[in-house]
């Protein structure tokens, strides 16, 4: 934030040399390069620049960090490289309903995971789109608590798109085998109380909604063989302040995430080796389990060569792009 409070994206690359300015997190008074300490205000402008008195028709003024769009939703900020792209909220669609009741903006962030998956961040998107996998993959974390998507909603374009899981061996919608012990998101909906919402926002966002908190992991790729996944927690602040809430979460929440990332990355490396093989081909999707895992294959095909109409049968693409 600039010192009038607005978000402010800008590049991280100074505009002199070219270094890199800042990694990290944190606060800050201004800007200044770690190679030769030109410094700027927090709204890019360039205000310092030692040594460059003598430079002929040289000023700061022509020299800002370049900025790009930046909006935020539900306590997330989100930029935008292309100034021409419709306002956010316009592009979240019903999104921005159907998630409102959580108040996400009001929760707080508990655990995070950092995880780097040697594999491509696709087939991670994709095992994230379908439960088909989870009584073989997940059958020490979830199993029979999860047992796939029983029903989809696409918003317009396919971006984002929405599906709620529904617990059937839990009717309380959550998707770990126990009895609720810490509160739902007050003000739900029957259906929200029942159900787990995983929201995937193009191109790397996934929001998990279960009825008592929710999580979302952020997915960069590093290059087509490496993946770097960041993951985070979040419960409500009354939650937060109950006397019984550490030990729940580590006990009842952390730990089943803890194996549910392991699995997931285990098998994402598996089938990023077997993909890989001189003779590998796809195959057919379930019509039942694997309809989302289609639409992301179209959504990748669309971007890479151009929209088309999506294939009518089922079938996978011919290439992995």
């Amino acid at each position: 934030r600039d010192d009038d409070g607005v978000i402010r994206a800008l590049s991280a690359s100074c505009r002199h040399r070219g270094s890199e300015l800042m990694t990290g997190s944190g606060n800050c008074r201004r800007i200044t390069c770690p190679y030769h300490a030109w410094s700027y205000a927090l709204d890019g402008e360039l205000i310092a620049t030692p040594a460059m008195h003598e430079a002929d028709d040289f000023d700061k003024a022509d020299h800002p960090l370049p900025s790009v769009r930046a909006e935020t939703w539900g306590g997330f900020v989100f930029i935008n490289f292309d100034p021409d792209a419709k306002p956010l909220l316009e592009s979240l669609g019903g999104l921005v309903e159907r998630m409102a009741p959580y108040r996400m903006e009001e929760m707080k962030v508990t655990r995070k995971w950092e995880n780097r998956f040697h594999a491509n961040w696709k087939i991670w998107v994709e095992n994230s789109r379908e439960g088909y996998h989870v009584q073989t993959v997940h059958r020490e974390s979830l199993d029979t608590f999860y047992p796939g998507a029983r029903r989809s909603e696409f918003y317009p374009d396919g971006e984002p798109m929405v599906y709620a899981i529904n617990s059937t061996a839990n009717e309380n919608g959550l998707y770990v085998p126990r009895e609720p012990t810490l509160p739902f998101v007050d003000g739900l909906s029957d259906f929200d109380n029942e159900n787990t919402h995983f929201i995937i926002h193009y191109p790397h966002l996934l929001l998990n909604s279960p009825p008592d908190r929710f999580s979302f992991h952020q997915y960069f790729p590093e290059g087509p063989e490496w993946t770097r996944i960041t993951t985070w927690c979040c419960f409500p602040q009354s939650t937060i302040d109950l006397p019984e809430f550490e030990a729940e979460a580590e006990e009842k929440y952390y730990t089943s995430m803890d194996l549910f990332l392991a699995e997931d990355k285990g098998i994402c490396e598996v089938v990023h080796r077997g993909i890989r093989g001189r003779l590998a081909g796809l195959s057919r999707y379930s019509p039942a389990e694997e309809q989302t895992v289609h639409e992301f294959s179209n959504y990748v095909l669309d971007h890479v060569l151009g929209p088309e109409e999506p294939t009518p049968d089922g079938r996978a693409p011919d290439a992995y792009c």
